[in-house]
């Protein structure tokens, strides 16, 4: 379900500093899990959800109609290629559970994301498969932000209209600094409104590592949450530096305190920089620990990237041949 969001309550805006002690053992445990490793079957069915999770990314400056055709056509065949023969190789083992997920998933990425004048590109390629992906869209003064509401507003609806099924918006960092949240609210909430009208999904983006305070992050999620977001994200993957699991646990508590609060489930997506599957683990267990099983589908958990597939898929490869060599000695 959509979060309608709420009415702007500076009280939500207030994080219980006791929080702190506990980000240092929530962030050492995701990664002991991820260097201690999993079972295969674990492994396995973790990897596969990385893949259903992802939102393909391209947002270069040197994109056009062909880089855009190359990325629906990775997002739609890259991984049943490379997995076709591991998983044709697990046929005698009808009855593994590994195989009847793996035969029956889409083994696709969620969307893929370009900018908003990408888009129709991207509809184009698409309507040239037999399959289908959701359009994911950048919008609203990416990476910046810093331009006039009616601009960003014009080019959210640009987008929809262009075919986007979902919006990733970027706020004003510097009214973040400020501490002009209700301006922040009432921005967001412009926006939010021609999303309802669209049908379209609203991913908000904090860009945490230009905010000036784990403060500042909580209260931009909080107020991003009571705006309408259907997700917080953590960056655009322009910035100098990327998202830790230090920010990620912050946005879990916004997250979790915003769904006590409202019984709205609102969805994280880290992004920039995860190019490992290693690293989308960590995210992946910390979604998990923080905010529970429920969260680990593809409407509350999304991981933007343009390069994590192919690290995925690779290893993905190596576990299910471990598998295989494991059925075959039971």
């Amino acid at each position: 379900m959509s979060n309608p969001g709420i009415l702007f309550d500076e009280t939500m805006l207030k994080r219980n500093e006791d929080q702190d002690e506990d980000i240092v053992t929530i962030v050492d445990e995701c990664d002991r899990c991820t260097k201690v490793g999993f079972l295969p079957e674990v492994e396995a069915s973790y990897l596969g959800l990385l893949i259903h999770v992802m939102d393909l990314t391209s947002l270069n400056s040197t994109d056009n109609q062909k880089t855009i055709e190359a990325l629906v056509n990775k997002a739609l065949t890259f991984t049943k290629k490379m997995l076709k023969t591991d998983i044709e190789n697990m046929a005698s083992y009808h009855s593994c559970e590994m195989y009847n997920y793996f035969t029956t998933s889409t083994l696709t990425p969620q969307t893929v994301c370009v900018s908003s004048v990408r888009v129709a590109d991207a509809v184009q390629s698409i309507n040239c498969q037999n399959e289908h992906i959701d359009i994911a869209s950048v919008a609203g003064g990416f990476p910046m932000g810093q331009v006039p509401l009616s601009s960003r507003i014009t080019e959210v609806e640009y987008a929809i209209s262009q075919g986007a099924a979902e919006i990733d918006i970027v706020i004003d960092r510097g009214l973040a600094n400020m501490g002009d949240f209700n301006r922040l609210y009432h921005d967001l909430r412009s926006i939010k409104s021609v999303c309802v009208n669209g049908d379209v999904t609203l991913k908000t983006i904090l860009s945490v590592t230009e905010l000036d305070s784990y403060h500042t992050v909580y209260k931009m999620a909080m107020t991003a949450m009571m705006a309408g977001s259907d997700f917080i994200k953590t960056s655009t993957g322009k910035e100098a530096e990327n998202a830790t699991l230090s920010h990620g646990v912050i946005m879990c508590q916004a997250i979790n305190k915003y769904y006590n609060t409202t019984g709205y489930k609102v969805g994280i997506k880290p992004a920039g920089g995860i190019k490992f599957n290693e690293q989308a683990l960590s995210w992946l267990i910390l979604v998990k620990n923080q905010l529970g099983n429920d969260w680990l589908k593809a409407s509350l958990f999304r991981i933007g990237a343009s390069s994590l597939l192919e690290d995925v898929v690779k290893r993905l490869s190596i576990v299910l041949k471990k598998l295989q060599t494991n059925y075959l000695k039971n």
